[in-house]
C-alpha cells in the first residue's frame, strides 16, 4: 500500500518553488501544491486549500501564513487529513504593531512600483550564512517577482485581522508538529514551545542554522524530519 499523499501549502509570496529542494531528499512521496494566490480574504485562502486537497486523507504541511492556512483547513475538515505539521507559523493573532505595519506597507504598495525584497529585507528572512547562496535567495526573489504586485497587496491585507485559533488547535485529534527555526526573525519559538507543553498530541522539532524560510535553508533536515513522522 504506498504511503498517502503530502499536501503542501506555501507562504506569503511562495509558491511550490518553496518545496523543491525538499522533495528532492522525498524521492518518490506523492506531493501535491495549493495555491491560493487568486485569493483576498483569509476565508478565501483557506476554501482554496481545502478544495484543492487531494482526494484520499494526505499528511498536511504548511509554511509561514501557508502554516496558518493549513490550521484553518485541518480544523474545518479533518477528516481530510492524517497529520498537520506547521512550519515557521503559529496559530496566534498579529499584534497591533505588525496590523500597522502591514496595513502602511500595502497602502504604500497601491501607490507606488514594487521593484522586490531588498538585502535588508532578505536578511529578516534567511541566515545570514545564505544570503549570498543563490539557490535560496534567488528562488525567494523569483518567486515574489512572478507572483507580483497585486498578489502581494492580498497577501499583506488579508491575514490583518487573523483570529487567535491556539485553544482550538489543542482540541484537534490528530497528530500535530511544529517544525521552529531558533533564529527565526519573524516568528519566534518561545510561544510555540509553552504551547506544546500544553499537550500530548503537540510536537516541536527545533532547528539551528536556518531563518524562517526553512524549506529552502534547511531542505534535508526538513524531509528527514518530515519522512520519520510518516508524512
Amino acid at each position: 500500500m504506498s504511503n498517502p499523499p503530502l499536501y503542501l501549502i506555501p507562504g506569503t509570496m511562495c509558491d511550490a518553488r518553496l518545496w523543491g529542494r525538499m522533495l528532492d531528499h522525498l524521492p518518490g512521496v506523492d506531493a501535491h501544491h495549493s495555491d491560493y494566490s487568486d485569493a483576498d480574504t483569509m476565508d478565501g485562502m483557506c476554501d482554496a486549500v481545502l478544495a484543492q486537497a487531494p482526494d484520499t486523507p494526505c499528511h498536511l504541511v504548511g509554511f509561514s501564513l501557508g502554516g496558518y492556512l493549513a490550521i484553518m483547513a485541518a480544523l474545518r475538515e479533518p477528516s481530510k487529513f492524517k497529520s498537520l505539521t506547521i512550519i515557521a507559523a503559529s496559530p496566534y493573532g498579529l499584534t497591533d504593531a505588525e496590523k500597522s505595519l502591514r496595513k502602511r506597507n500595502a497602502e504604500m504598495l497601491t501607490r507606488l512600483t514594487y521593484k522586490g525584497m531588498s538585502k535588508a529585507r532578505l536578511a529578516q528572512f534567511v541566515n545570514a550564512d545564505h544570503l549570498d547562496d543563490p539557490a535560496i535567495t534567488g528562488t525567494i526573489l523569483q518567486m515574489e517577482k512572478e507572483l507580483g504586485q497585486d498578489v502581494l497587496i492580498r497577501q499583506l491585507i488579508a491575514p490583518i485581522d487573523r483570529l487567535n485559533i491556539a485553544e482550538e488547535l489543542l482540541s484537534l485529534e490528530m497528530p500535530v508538529s511544529f517544525i521552529m527555526a531558533e533564529d527565526d526573525q519573524l516568528v519566534p519559538i518561545g510561544a510555540i514551545e509553552k504551547l506544546a507543553a500544553k499537550s500530548d498530541t503537540i510536537t516541536l522539532h527545533r532547528m539551528a542554522g536556518t531563518g524562517h524560510m526553512i524549506p529552502l535553508e534547511a531542505p534535508e533536515e526538513l524531509a528527514t524530519t518530515l519522512a520519520s513522522k510518516g508524512a
